[in-house]
């Protein structure tokens, strides 16, 4: 079986959105009966720590998408 892999570099203290894009797909993709999985490197690994993601209407957002993301159908990998 093939897996749909969304990847993601970019700093969530400054910029959101390649992130939430990447967990809002994956869930998608989940969700269509597609194996998936989020990757996150370099500076994206901060969506991890309590103050890694940008106090923005987006950021937000993403901080809901990653709690849930801990029991969704999706890996999730640094």
């Amino acid at each position: 079986m093939k897996r749909l892999i969304f990847f993601t570099s970019a700093d969530t203290r400054k910029d959101p959105d390649p992130a939430w894009r990447a967990y809002h797909f994956a869930n998608v993709a989940a969700r269509a009966g597609l194996e998936a999985e989020v990757r996150l490197a370099g500076d994206a690994v901060r969506v991890a720590q309590p103050e890694g993601v940008q106090a923005s209407r987006t950021g937000e957002d993403l901080r809901k998408k990653v709690q849930e993301g801990a029991g969704a159908p999706f890996r999730v990998s640094l």
